[in-house]
């Protein structure tokens, strides 16, 4: 079974970039590195690992790693940049960046793992039920023509084309 390399994976590719030229750094006795980078560099090698073995363990481990390097309490780089908001809180811009890289093209995969809350009424889950069945023969194009929120159908039928849709992807 062979694993594809996506876009996906370009917020661990620069992860994996910066604790690079982070080790050059300090091999070359221009850096001294800390405790913080030496687990933010374990932490993006288990989540390297888990990309090409587990996506969806990949998901929660980095975006753990992400939270944590964003608050400062792991680092990747050897140069420690970090926005101050009050005494306590620092913030680092190079996880903020590399977060927002993250969501913004893996959020097909972190739909399908954080799903939208739905309303669950008796009556709700028949129709939705209904339709599922009524709709699981249709095209992956037809069901994104449902689930559009522009669309004209009901509510039901478009939590039910989501549905379909998060099954398929999984």
């Amino acid at each position: 079974m062979r694993k594809n390399i996506n876009k996906d994976c370009i917020p661990l590719l620069f992860a994996l970039l910066l604790m690079l030229v982070s080790i050059g750094t300090e091999i070359t006795n221009y850096a001294i590195l800390n405790y913080k980078h030496y687990i933010g560099f374990s932490l993006i090698t288990v989540s390297t690992v888990l990309y090409f073995q587990n996506k969806k363990l990949f998901v929660y481990f980095f975006l753990i790693t992400l939270l944590l390097g964003l608050a400062n309490v792991v680092d990747l780089f050897y140069w420690n940049v970090s926005i101050n908001l009050s005494h306590v809180i620092k913030i680092n811009p190079i996880f903020l960046t590399l977060l927002a890289l993250f969501m913004g093209l893996n959020n097909k995969i972190i739909n399908t793992i954080f799903p939208e809350k739905e309303i669950k009424t008796t009556e709700n889950i028949k129709l939705i039920k209904q339709y599922q069945a009524k709709f699981e023969s249709k095209s992956e194009t037809e069901l994104k023509n449902i689930a559009d929120p522009k669309s004209r159908y009901v509510k039901e039928a478009k939590i039910a084309s989501n549905n379909i849709l998060r099954k398929r992807i999984i």
